[in-house]
């Protein structure tokens, strides 16, 4: 079994000698740098995303309102690989993001409702309004993107096992972003809109 500090004392006891050297590889450690690199792509992406809002919206903080929505289906997501078994590897790492994307869109439809309702109506109106407008495109999207994965769970065969944790990761994280969109994003839109 791998670990950190067997790799470590390989090496010392190799150090000591002075005239042999190790060198490891294997997928473990090209998995663990793709994960680095992954997370370096992600905060990267995020940062863009953030400065790509902030001109949709004109605004610095609304950005932070549709992003506020991550960190609950990242939640989501371990939840699930938690429940199921799986590990946090690439495939789920992909799954991770992908339902990142998929609740970023939610999101973004919602404040963008508010918006555009805010001009015409009292704030707390267009919160319900939007709220009564886009409730059927987002469970709608989350609904049949779940569907979709849900056949790769009950899979069998070669790949089948590899395919499993993105899938876990998808639709754990879409059911508790799909509840964040509808519930938490009005509640940061109004606490920080009267502030």
């Amino acid at each position: 079994m791998y670990s950190d500090e067997l790799l470590v004392s390989i090496k010392n006891y190799l150090r000591q000698d002075g005239t042999l050297t190790a060198y490891f590889s294997g997928q473990q450690f090209e998995d663990q740098q793709l994960l680095g690199e992954l997370a370096i792509v992600l905060i990267i992406s995020l940062l863009l995303l953030y400065l790509i809002l902030a001109a949709q919206f004109e605004s610095l903080i609304q950005p932070f309102i549709v992003l506020s929505i991550l960190p609950v289906g990242l939640l989501g997501s371990l939840m699930a690989l938690w429940w199921s078994g799986q590990t946090i590897n690439l495939v789920s790492t992909i799954g991770i993001i992908v339902m990142a994307g998929i609740t970023v869109n939610d999101a973004i439809l919602k404040v963008d409702t508010i918006n555009i309702l805010k001009k015409r109506m009292p704030l707390l109106e267009a919160i319900h309004q939007a709220g009564t407008k886009r409730l059927l495109p987002i469970i709608m999207t989350s609904v049949t993107t779940m569907l979709a994965l849900l056949p790769v769970l009950f899979a069998s065969g070669l790949g089948a096992e590899l395919q499993q944790p993105l899938a876990y990761a998808v639709i754990g994280g879409l059911t508790m972003s799909t509840i964040g969109s509808l519930y938490f994003v009005p509640l940061f839109y109004t606490l920080n809109i009267r502030q």
